[in-house]
């Protein structure tokens, strides 16, 4: 029988198993919700909690306030998520939601608390990088719209249609303003070994990604403890454009947590 508990906090879509061996956590892309991950409960390992956070400001909490500033995100998604990670659990996150993610871990193991098995990050350059997206006042919102179909981001029905673009790129900007913050958001110094966080990270990056290049993501080596990296057909949403490919390694690396979870995983590959 499949158990769960009463969730307060709005950023989760579902309660946590309670039966689950490992809860992953896992945070959207610029302009993106939590329905991104809809389809990954089917394609992860039962034993897996999937647990998508939606950010404010979209689907379901579209009428609340947005963050702009990843380092003050990171605190409000540590403070409402912290009675679920009080058990094994990782965190993944596609593009913005690299950042995010990894902003959140820090925070959370800065405050003493459990660190994640596993950091996923996928699409994303190493923070201390220029963020692969563009600023978010760069391009009128014809533009910017283009640019997010060029990229796989927007469907193309939504160009010329004025009133669908006035609802969406005001969140997509936002979105780039908290790409933007990275180097406000209280993360490590990649030169500074002594402040290297005690985290094992595991990168994807797509082969036909052509906003991120892999050897951008590559540099994520920097943050870790234990490092493995993981190129897969696709382009930047690669989860949702070869998903067949991405989730034989995702599982194969989930799996390897479920069994040995302390043991020596992401080592590289």
């Amino acid at each position: 029988m499949t158990t769960t508990v009463s969730t307060p906090t709005a950023c989760l879509v579902r309660a946590p198993r309670e039966n689950a061996r490992l809860r992953l956590f896992c945070f959207h892309h610029a302009g993106g919700g939590a329905s991104f991950f809809a389809p990954w409960p089917a394609r992860v390992a039962p034993e897996i909690d999937v647990l998508p956070v939606q950010l404010p400001g979209r689907e379901s909490r579209f009428r609340e306030p947005r963050f702009r500033d990843a380092g003050t995100l990171a605190e409000a998604l540590e403070r409402e998520l912290a009675p679920w990670l009080d058990r094994p659990y990782a965190v993944y996150g596609h593009s913005m939601g690299a950042l995010v993610a990894f902003a959140l871990a820090a925070a959370r193991m800065r405050g003493g608390g459990r660190a994640p098995l596993m950091l996923f990050v996928g699409a994303y350059g190493a923070p201390h990088l220029t963020p692969p997206l563009p600023p978010a006042d760069r391009y009128e919102d014809v533009e910017l719209a283009r640019f997010l179909v060029d990229i796989g981001g927007l469907s193309p029905q939504f160009l010329g249609r004025d009133d669908w673009l006035r609802a969406l790129l005001p969140i997509i900007r936002d979105d780039l303003r908290i790409c933007a913050s990275h180097r406000r958001a209280g993360l490590p110094d990649p030169d500074d070994e002594e402040a290297r966080l005690p985290l094992d990270i595991h990168a994807f990056a797509g082969e036909d990604d052509r906003l991120v290049d892999p050897g951008a993501v590559w540099l994520w080596e920097r943050y870790a403890q234990r490092f493995r990296m993981s190129t897969v057909p696709g382009g930047h949403f690669f989860p949702r454009e070869e998903p067949g490919p991405f989730f034989d390694v995702l599982n194969r690396s989930l799996t390897e947590l479920i069994a040995d979870p302390g043991g020596r995983h992401g080592e590289p590959v």
